[in-house]
């Protein structure tokens, strides 16, 4: 009996001083993170701060993604992989409203989300619904589906070259004293902000978000209380989505549309969500910035890293593309359930 005690005494000894060797592992790694931080910004401050004012800009256009397909994921359980072709619905939509019916951006901005959302809404009613109290993986083939048949049918229609369409007083620069930035992007950064917020008291200060997260709960004695929920799970697709088709609005006239974005931002929203935390709304924002902001200012970090060690690889052309799961390896190195996980979330 002594024996096993003392065992599990250095068991337990071990682990800990292996656990106080990881945590300073990771101070070292972050204080080396931040000296080559400051490096760059030394080397390239004013391109370093135009940097870090677009990667808020693309971090809240990835925001305003992941907020509507972790809102669907987490309330409902559905693993929704369209919803990064009705973030690029929203884009050709407005295309269409803009350039080819001549009306102005400001129409697109009111009319698109709720088109997309609408679409979203018809999808749950008729498709999803049919799927619930099934296996996750028949809601996400299903999604797939949908979305190769969306990409077929916007390339029939628009074509597969890249478009654009203007944004009117949303193209004129905007001066931030060290950088101009062009009225679009500052708008869609409020845009967003304003969506997190409507998202926050939506689903948390209302009574909607309250019997969505109870239906979810327990389905049967949420409804035996007069709650219709199969509306309520409706309605909240149908914001999921609008919040899809808003982004694609704006993105699509800050830097044009083409039938690819849909697949490159469904894998960035999903790496956005890993790295926030499944199940988490506060963790979709913070990841959602985080990799924006790490896939503007690392082609600069490694570009300052090749000028002092004379290394010209070190350059790394294209890192931009791998940033996102970098950031998600190291975060769940040290966080395996992601910033802010919530423990046993669709386990």
């Amino acid at each position: 009996m002594s024996s096993e005690t003392a065992s599990q005494g250095r068991w337990h000894s071990d682990l800990t001083e292996a656990l106080a060797n990881m945590r300073t592992t990771w101070k070292v790694l972050y204080a080396l993170l931040a000296g080559w931080i400051l490096l760059t910004i030394a080397v390239y401050r004013d391109l370093f701060f135009t940097q870090v004012i677009n990667g808020l800009v693309f971090g809240m256009t990835l925001v305003m993604i992941a907020l509507g397909l972790a809102l669907i994921l987490g309330l409902m359980g559905v693993i929704n992989f369209a919803h990064g072709w009705f973030f690029m619905l929203g884009g050709y939509l407005s295309y269409a409203v803009v350039v080819q019916s001549g009306m102005s951006i400001w129409v697109a901005l009111l009319v698109v989300p709720i088109a997309v959302g609408l679409f979203g809404a018809v999808m749950e009613r008729f498709l999803l619904r049919r799927l619930y109290g099934t296996e996750p993986i028949n809601g996400l083939l299903l999604t797939f589906g949908v979305a190769l048949m969306l990409e077929e049918v916007i390339r029939y229609t628009w074509g597969a070259s890249p478009l654009a369409y203007p944004a009117e007083i949303l193209g004129r620069p905007i001066s931030l004293g060290i950088t101009s930035v062009a009225g679009i992007r500052i708008f869609t950064a409020t845009v967003g902000i304003l969506a997190v917020i409507a998202s926050y008291l939506l689903i948390v200060r209302t009574d909607f978000g309250l019997s969505i997260r109870a239906g979810v709960q327990d389905a049967e004695m949420t409804e035996l209380v007069g709650e219709n929920l199969p509306i309520k799970f409706t309605a909240l697709f149908f914001f999921g989505s609008l919040l899809a088709g808003l982004a694609g609005v704006l993105r699509g006239a800050a830097t044009g549309i083409n039938p690819g974005m849909g697949g490159q931002f469904i894998i960035i929203a999903f790496v956005v969500i890993v790295v926030g935390g499944m199940g988490s709304f506060f963790g979709s924002v913070v990841g959602g910035l985080l990799i924006g902001q790490s896939m503007l200012l690392a082609p600069i970090m490694f570009k300052t890293l090749a000028i002092y060690t004379g290394l010209p690889w070190l350059g790394l052309q294209g890192v931009r593309r791998v940033i996102p799961f970098i950031v998600m390896i190291v975060v769940l190195l040290d966080r395996p359930r992601g910033l802010f996980g919530q423990e046993g979330f669709l386990e």
